[in-house]
């Protein structure tokens, strides 16, 4: 933010999967809200605290269908500007809350560093994350974005990264040597309609990149075009 002042942030994702880091944790129908609080200082950046959430609409995961929540994660970040760069750095806590028998899956911490070059022509980023509570690995992942502002309503967005863990990270893939780990290309539209009021769609392709996780087949696919809508308020 330009300006000093407090600031709030609701999205309401509805996606065809979910798909993280190239892991592939329901190739069926998710709901994903996330709520963000955040101060912006002006001089010192912004800080803020975040809430996201996965509720699985299918019993894939052995959920109750329409009400399978089995992930909440928590996030402190400060985000702030450095000449055409911006920085973040935080923490996230990830939780997986018993819903149908015993827990979904083991919580994690993780802390993160990420930054991005903000310059007319495209917008390249990179963050590097270590997981220091369940694998203690590294995970690196770095791309390019693109967004293009039509009208003064409508932003279309095109987005490439590519992913790398450490030998302890590329656990979650299922093998325990170092590599690359996921490539993901999407592409979306931002229509606003109101100035607080906005509603999105994505169509993003993901592929599991190394070739022993991808015989592990540890998740259920290896690669997957997936997309949504999401409805977005900003306050």
């Amino acid at each position: 933010a330009e300006t000093a002042g407090l600031s709030f942030a609701l999205t309401l994702d509805l996606f065809s999967a979910y798909v993280w880091r190239g892991c592939v944790y329901n190739d069926e129908p998710v709901f994903q809200p996330a709520a963000t609080l955040a101060y912006a200082t002006g001089e010192f950046g912004t800080f803020g605290l975040g809430l996201w959430g996965n509720l699985d609409l299918t019993d894939r995961n052995r959920q109750v269908s329409g009400g399978g929540l089995n992930e909440i994660d928590y996030s402190l970040f400060h985000t702030f500007d450095a000449g055409d760069f911006t920085l973040e750095w935080g923490h996230l806590w990830y939780t997986f809350p018993k819903v149908n028998g015993r827990d979904y899956c083991d919580s994690t911490k993780e802390v993160y560093l990420s930054v991005s070059h903000n310059n007319d022509l495209v917008t390249p980023f990179a963050s590097l994350t270590y997981d220091y509570d369940l694998l203690d690995g590294f995970y690196f992942n770095a791309g390019l974005n693109k967004e293009v502002a039509l009208s003064d309503q409508l932003t279309l967005g095109a987005e490439i990264s590519v992913g790398a863990g450490d030998d302890d990270y590329m656990a979650y893939v299922g093998v325990d040597e170092s590599g690359l780990m996921d490539f993901n290309a999407s592409v979306y539209a931002t229509y606003a309609l109101t100035d607080a009021l906005s509603v999105s769609a994505k169509l993003a392709w993901v592929s599991l990149l190394d070739r022993d996780a991808r015989d592990a087949e540890p998740y259920r696919e290896e690669d997957l075009l997936w997309g949504g809508v999401s409805l977005n308020l900003a306050l």
